[in-house]
């Protein structure tokens, strides 16, 4: 007989796992993130943080970061580039507004100082601890939908995490 947590936990990843890979959202940050940080990116998104010039960023959220610099380059006279991310939700977003508010140029551009490098470094290494403790269906979970193949998906979301 099945645990029922490990069955609540099997049915949740198959979920999210096959909407993911059937939305085509899979490198929503251009390979910047490991398979399961993109998974999970999949159900709250992603703080991220753009280049503007060599003496200002932006921090925002957005459920998908290269979509967005698509659409916020035309505003921007060099072209934007995505610096680092780290699965979060606006709170997250907010509370990194709030954290640099001594460096906020205007909205969400903020001078370009190292300290802020180091917090997305911190906030990703956090992020992809909580992550590595998610439920990941394996060979021996029971296959609760039949479409996918879990030892193979197992294999390659578990890369470089």
């Amino acid at each position: 007989m099945i645990e029922p947590a490990l069955n609540e936990a099997c049915g949740k990843f198959q979920r999210v796992a096959w909407d993911w890979l059937q939305s085509g959202e899979m490198t929503r940050t251009a390979h910047m993130l490991s398979p399961l940080e993109e998974l999970a990116g999949y159900n709250y998104g992603f703080i991220y943080l753009l280049t503007v010039d060599a003496e200002c960023v932006k921090i925002g959220f957005s459920e998908h970061p290269i979509r967005r610099i698509r659409e916020l380059q035309p505003q921007y006279r060099r072209p934007l580039r995505l610096r680092a991310c780290f699965v979060g939700d606006p709170q997250a977003e907010r509370f990194a507004h709030r954290r640099f508010a001594s460096l906020r140029i205007k909205n969400e551009l903020f001078y370009a100082h190292p300290i802020i490098d180091e917090y997305f470094q911190s906030s990703r290494e956090r992020m992809r601890a909580t992550i590595r403790d998610v439920h990941v269906c394996a060979q021996g979970c029971p296959q609760l939908n039949p479409r996918l193949d879990l030892r193979m998906l197992g294999a390659w979301l578990g890369r470089s995490i």
